[in-house]
């Protein structure tokens, strides 16, 4: 069996899932502590944390070595966790989400300084590892196809589209929406029972980390599974 890996890259909460002839394995890591309710629930089903936390300094020059070197320490720790999940001697397809653009300048550079450390790693470490990034747009696209059936718009000849049952197009989801698309498409992982129970977050403004990086990091690898064994 080959061994897929899904990321969500993200400076205080990133996800990863991996299916492979081990199983299914959920990793976040997350700079929320442990007595956060919605990381003992997650627990309760699997998901295995590693909390982080980043010291820092006044200092600029000083603050600036502090982060490459959690960085680099963080980093490493997924290459750990991917290759003690995966079996070494089976083809690797890990797909990334890529960058979001709309964040501030200061975030976008921590965050590809982050992702290139981490994106390095795993493709010099890894034996027959083939990676991917997706763009955020893309994934959302993907994910829809995934969960709800397309609807033909067309004609005089076929002309697919891709909501969710709310008439939400594929490309403009929000978290929310892949929360659903989860559901909706009996996306099969270690947390759906927990996403069911909690299924008013669906309420709230925003649907709480590391959920949400969590379930990014589930279609990533579902997209790359679908790609590859289609």
């Amino acid at each position: 069996m080959n061994n897929y890996i899904g990321i969500d890259i993200s400076i205080n909460s990133t996800a990863i899932y991996i299916e492979s002839d081990k199983g299914m394995k959920i990793i976040s890591f997350t700079n929320k502590k442990d007595n956060n309710v919605y990381i003992k629930e997650l627990n309760n089903h699997g998901v295995e944390f590693e909390h982080i936390n980043r010291r820092k300094s006044k200092n600029y020059s000083e603050n600036e070595v502090i982060k490459l070197r959690h960085y680099d320490e963080v980093a490493t720790m997924i290459l750990d966790k991917c290759n003690k999940y995966i079996n070494i001697n089976e083809n690797t397809y890990c797909q990334i989400e890529g960058y979001s653009f709309s964040k501030n300048t200061s975030s976008i550079l921590d965050i590809v300084s982050f992702s290139t450390l981490i994106r390095s790693y795993l493709l010099k470490n890894i034996p027959r590892l083939e990676m991917s990034i997706i763009s955020p747009s893309s994934l959302k696209l993907e994910a829809c196809k995934l969960s709800y059936k397309p609807i033909d718009i067309g004609i005089r000849k076929p002309k697919l589209i891709y909501t969710n049952n709310d008439g939400v197009a594929g490309g403009s989801f929000k978290k929310h929406e892949m929360y659903k698309a989860i559901l909706d498409g009996n996306i099969s992982t270690p947390i759906n029972k927990m996403l069911k129970d909690y299924i008013h977050l669906l309420d709230r403004k925003s649907i709480p980390n590391p959920i949400e990086d969590i379930i990014d990091s589930i279609f990533a690898c579902k997209v790359k599974i679908k790609e590859i064994e289609k």
